[in-house]
């Protein structure tokens, strides 16, 4: 009972299954842990027997003075709050930041870090974010996800994902500003209970902020798990004309063998001169892909890891067009190399997300 600790209750049930003579073993695969999922050692169990047997009153109760020394001091304590009420505003502020931080903490485990943030009440939460899909469009959803069950993976493995997005380069210091608090992510640590939600280094970016900004528009597709990438020239937006010539000049190497479409509805996406390009390419539209379905669309996942590798190398001083398209292929070849694993997951795993959405009965995914 010095190396594992049973509750009372969890202790009380070693005794009645004693009782019924399982041995160590069979019980440690009957009790779980408060999690509810994982189970005690057999060695847990037999300590715990060994100790009624000798003290059948014992009600697993530790006794004061009993259990592990604490791993920190009051001032290392001290030291981890303080830090991340000071810095979460101005870094991105989690576990490995505070072993970067403090020397002492690279000998502790995430759990015991993790446990003294707790106890100073405070929690790693996520800023409030919305999914909504409406009612229209979750028959067709959910009929694209039986679709897509019932193919083989040979088949899913043929498909690319194609789609735009747009950055917007910061034109005055204040845009700056929130450009670098973005940067450091929708996660903070802050008072569990709320208090402290409105100080200024537990408020996110302005809401605004997307739409902000001088844009470079880039297209993109991901194809067996390869990003590529073509930025449009400065003020060009995609119409029919442009993405046709797209499709002739660019598809071609960038499908990679690959023989089916995902894309989003845009008219100049889906016109009779994008039809023609898709035929002169030998690419066919995935049929029945549902619309305002943008979870199933695995490039968005795929800038999502563009974008986060962006922030990690956003400058400190502002920048102009050239230099982030310069700094944009790079973190696009950073993924290729990097993130290899992660892209090909994302180029195959359709299925598990039409059961996630199904689960969900056809509302927005997680992906």
């Amino acid at each position: 009972m010095s190396t594992y600790q049973l509750t009372p209750f969890e202790a009380g049930q070693v005794l009645a299954h004693m009782h019924h003579k399982l041995s160590a073993l069979q019980i440690s695969r009957i009790i779980l842990k408060g999690d509810g999922k994982s189970r005690f050692s057999e060695t847990a169990i037999r300590n715990c027997m060994g100790t009624l047997k000798t003290n059948p009153a014992r009600k697993g109760k530790r006794q004061r003075g009993s259990g592990p020394p604490r791993k920190t001091t009051t001032r290392q304590d001290t030291q981890i709050v303080d830090a991340i009420e000071k810095y979460r505003g101005k870094f991105k502020v989690n576990i490995a930041w505070l072993k970067k931080r403090y020397f002492w903490a690279r000998n502790l485990s995430n759990f015991a870090l993790e446990s003294r943030l707790d106890d100073a009440g405070l929690a790693y939460l996520r800023r409030r974010r919305k999914f909504l899909v409406e009612a229209t469009y979750v028959p067709e959803r959910l009929s694209y996800c039986a679709s897509v069950k019932r193919k083989h993976q040979a088949t899913l493995d043929k498909w690319a994902y194609t789609d735009g997005t747009v950055f917007f380069l910061d034109r005055t210091a204040e845009e700056n500003v929130h450009t670098k608090r973005a940067a450091l992510g929708c996660m903070v640590w802050r008072k569990a209970d709320g208090t402290d939600a409105l100080y200024a280094d537990c408020v996110g970016p302005s809401t605004y902020k997307k739409a902000q900004g001088k844009p470079v528009r880039v297209w993109g597709m991901l194809a067996n798990g390869k990003v590529n990438i073509e930025v449009l020239e400065e003020g060009d937006v995609m119409n029919n004309d442009l993405y046709s010539t797209l499709i002739d000049e660019k598809f071609p190497d960038w499908l990679g063998g690959c023989e089916y479409l995902v894309q989003d509805f845009e008219a100049c996406l889906r016109s009779n001169h994008a039809l023609e390009a898709f035929k002169r390419v030998g690419v066919e539209l995935v049929p029945d892909y549902p619309r305002c379905s943008q979870d199933f669309n695995a490039i968005e996942n795929a800038w999502d890891l563009v974008r986060r590798r962006l922030d990690a190398t956003l400058p400190r001083a502002m920048e102009d067009r050239d230099q982030f398209v310069a700094r944009l292929w790079e973190a696009v070849r950073f993924i290729n190399r990097h993130r290899k694993r992660r892209l090909e997951e994302l180029s195959r795993n359709q299925k598990v997300r039409c059961l996630e959405c199904e689960k969900l009965e056809g509302s927005r995914t997680s992906w």
